[in-house]
């Protein structure tokens, strides 16, 4: 059972997906887009251009929001914008929370 704050949060952060634009390229019911979905996203490993695997903690959704050409997932173009700067951290961490809550 999620927390009254944290479903607040991911509320908030679910919002966020649409007035910034996140679903333009990343849908959230697991249909692949320009961008990887967010369904079942949080805890899951990832196979990345490179050839390397990488868990999608917390760390790796901050960084592929704020540096998104650092990590490619397989199959995709890096065509992402940088929000560096764009979200403030609480917003950051909204976003963070609403796709965690996709996997739960």
């Amino acid at each position: 059972n999620k927390a009254p704050e944290a479903a607040a949060t991911a509320e908030v952060g679910g919002r966020l997906y649409e007035l910034e634009g996140c679903l333009g390229c990343h849908s959230i019911d697991g249909s692949s887009s320009v961008g990887p979905s967010f369904k079942a996203l949080y805890g899951h490993a990832v196979s990345l251009k490179n050839g390397s695997q990488i868990t999608a903690d917390e760390n790796y959704l901050r960084e592929s929001i704020l540096d998104p050409g650092a990590k490619v997932v397989g199959g995709f173009q890096p065509v992402m914008p940088t929000y560096q700067g764009q979200l403030k951290p609480q917003e950051l961490d909204a976003l963070i929370a609403f796709i965690k809550s996709l996997s739960e």
